[in-house]
């Protein structure tokens, strides 16, 4: 079995960010493995962490919201990104998740990290 750190990134509603999670990486599992769109093994994940520091988007004049609130897509992008680049703390040992700003129903995350793949 051969392992490699691979990343991902989705969308998913839930009441909390590990039941987002979990709804959707159960329901990814069920897909059927197909060589030309590989996917991270995300049942690999063992832990959800939020990312509430709005730090770097402050810094970049972009933002000047609370922590811990719901972003646009755009901000929430930019802030996945720059903490994949960076190779923060916070993806390190799981996945890190940052709300969306997004009308009614259930609130809904970015997800965002590395997990291995297996052969």
């Amino acid at each position: 079995m051969i392992t490699d750190p691979m990343l991902f990134r989705f969308t998913a509603s839930g009441p909390t960010p590990e039941a987002a999670f979990a709804a959707f990486a159960a329901q990814d599992g069920t897909e059927p493995h197909d060589p030309f769109r590989p996917r991270a093994d995300l049942s690999k994940v063992t832990r959800v962490t939020v990312a509430d520091s709005r730090d770097r988007l402050r810094a970049d004049g972009g933002f000047d919201g609370p922590d811990a609130g719901p972003l646009s897509e755009d901000d929430a992008d930019w802030l996945a990104d720059r903490l994949i680049e960076d190779y923060d703390p916070i993806v390190r040992s799981g996945a890190a998740a940052v709300l969306l700003r997004a009308p009614g129903g259930e609130p809904t995350w970015i997800f965002f990290g590395w997990s291995a793949r297996g052969e």
